[in-house]
């Protein structure tokens, strides 16, 4: 019982610990391809975590909440920074970072959410006629992850991918929150809410990353055909 108590107080920093541990392993597994050593892959790992952190709680604040709210958009945001200056920092080939560190950053959001349904925060607005059910829109979010994981994971372990990782799951994660927020409850009575603008920004901005990024890797898969 005290070690249940434990885990349901301190779930976030477990979550978060667990997040740590995981996105160490694959690093580790995959360092060779960035040139990484294996104690920066550690501490690299650690610092992911952190920074994510940082993000998500830095943009809630700007959103107007208070300082102990997250905003998991800030992540979506704010990840990419950092991935594009370590890379060009470290003189690492910009779309392998992106592709390689992308699955950790949507596993730790993974994570993230299943803390809310820990604590019981970001709730789904109530079914009607269903009460007291709610539409279950953070466990509909996690069977996201869990699918988009599933699909490019592997493809980036066995070096399938070329940069497109991160503007896909932008451009998904767009779509799917812009379905989502219509069914969560909001400080707002109406149906749409702030949540929504930035759904639909990183839907437009993952697409046109994506697009480009695919129309210049078939341009010079097309020139190493010719």
């Amino acid at each position: 019982m005290m070690i249940i108590r434990f885990l349901q107080e301190n779930s976030l920093y477990v979550l978060l610990a667990l997040a740590a541990v995981c996105t160490c392993v694959w690093l580790l597994l995959l360092r060779r391809r960035l040139r990484m050593a294996w104690p920066v892959a550690i501490l690299l790992s650690l610092l992911h975590v952190a920074y994510g952190v940082a993000c998500v709680k830095v943009f809630a604040i700007m959103e107007g909440g208070s300082a102990g709210a997250m905003s998991l958009f800030g992540a979506v945001f704010f990840m990419p920074l950092a991935y594009w200056l370590g890379a060009q920092v470290t003189k690492r080939d910009t779309a392998e970072v992106f592709d390689i560190f992308a699955p950790c950053m949507i596993f730790t959001l993974f994570c993230a959410r299943i803390n809310c349904l820990v604590s019981g925060c970001c709730l789904g607005r109530i079914i009607p006629g269903l009460e007291p059910l709610r539409w279950p829109t953070r466990e509909a979010e996690l069977v996201f992850y869990v699918v988009f994981l599933a699909f490019v994971a592997p493809r980036v372990f066995r070096e399938k991918t070329y940069g497109q990782v991160y503007p896909l799951y932008m451009f998904l994660y767009g779509v799917v929150r812009c379905v989502l927020e219509c069914f969560r409850v909001s400080a707002t009575n109406g149906i749409f809410h702030l949540s929504h603008v930035w759904a639909v920004l990183a839907l437009i901005v993952g697409f046109v990353l994506y697009s480009e990024i695919k129309r210049r890797h078939t341009a010079h898969t097309a020139r190493g055909r010719s």
